[in-house]
């Protein structure tokens, strides 16, 4: 219909070349058109063995705005999503994308992650609680608080809870006892021989890592473990954006760290983290160039399938 090509067009000269409208729908009761605003925001990506070719990727990002129309066509400004307002949800949309990406990687990372020695260290107190179930069964509150400061019990207690709403562990009289999904766990990494507990240990703290990253990164303030997620974000975003494996030189994943987290990586320390992370296979390196496997890769794009396209939160 002429109608809508003229709405659409009205949409992309009013509100700028990277929005553009959907469909318009003409109301028979208010006798006005209405069109949702959205955006197919370009990605330009480079692979750094192929410097002078350029992928280019949309992200697609769904209610951004609604303009309205008369029935003749006329815009409805006062009644119209305003272009500053649609510039700033795009904005907020595409910070929103950053964090999604960063979840999928840990998602997908989560079994390597967590065989990273800092990692484990920062696990302690949790694999204290599940030493204490192997051992006794029972996780008891007298033995969780004594000789302990007040500091280390509010932590101790804190764990004991992130714990409990993962069906690890659920509560009984005087203590803890094991939840229906450390039994799960635990049969799954029994053998013949018997169980294997380093692999128990791991398999709980995946688990722990893939379904609650952003409570231990804004509650426990995991901030020494954050360079390790955050280099690995920077190598496998541009993949999954691509939907392909991007190889990154060093100085091209480091300067996408300043511009992902606004913080610069210290030379020594980005060596150390690549290295630390190819070492427990979470991504590989070919010669100068770095970049993720095809196995993650192929699990982080299964999770970005299944989630859900960007848009503002329902109010």
């Amino acid at each position: 219909m002429s109608e809508q090509r003229t709405i659409r067009s009205f949409v992309l000269h009013h509100y700028g070349n990277l929005i553009s409208a959907e469909t318009p729908q003409f109301d028979e009761n208010s006798r006005r058109w209405m069109t949702q605003i959205k955006s197919d925001y370009p990605i330009v990506l480079q692979d750094d063995r192929t410097p002078d070719r350029r992928i280019v990727r949309f992200l697609s990002i769904k209610q951004v705005g609604t303009a309205y129309f008369t029935e003749n066509l006329s815009f409805l400004r006062k009644e119209s999503t305003s272009r500053d307002k649609c510039i700033k949800t795009v904005q907020a949309l595409l910070n929103m994308w950053d964090n999604r990406a960063e979840k999928i990687v840990v998602q997908a990372s989560a079994d390597c992650l967590v065989r990273i020695p800092e990692f484990r260290h920062f696990f302690t107190p949790i694999e204290e609680v599940v030493d204490s179930l192997l051992e006794h069964d029972i996780v008891y509150d007298d033995d969780v608080m004594k000789y302990r400061s007040e500091e280390k019990q509010k932590k101790a207690i804190r764990y004991l809870k992130l714990l409990e709403g993962l069906d690890f562990i659920r509560r009984v009289e005087g203590g803890y006892e094991s939840g229906e999904i450390f039994l799960i766990v635990r049969r799954k990494c029994e053998s013949e021989l018997g169980l294997e507990e380093d692999t128990f240990k791991q398999a709980i703290l995946s688990e722990i890592v893939r379904e609650r990253y952003s409570t231990l990164r804004d509650v426990f303030e995991i901030s020494r473990l954050q360079p390790t997620v955050h280099v690995d974000s920077c190598i496998y975003r541009p993949s999954i954006e691509a939907e392909c494996l991007i190889h990154l030189t060093t100085s091209s994943i480091a300067t996408s760290y300043t511009d992902s987290y606004g913080g610069r990586v210290n030379p020594l320390t980005l060596t150390h983290i690549l290295r630390r992370l190819r070492s427990v296979k979470a991504i590989t390196r070919r010669g100068n160039y770095w970049s993720g496997t095809d196995e993650l890769l192929t699990n982080m794009l299964d999770i970005k399938n299944k989630m859900p396209e960007l848009a503002p939160p329902i109010a």
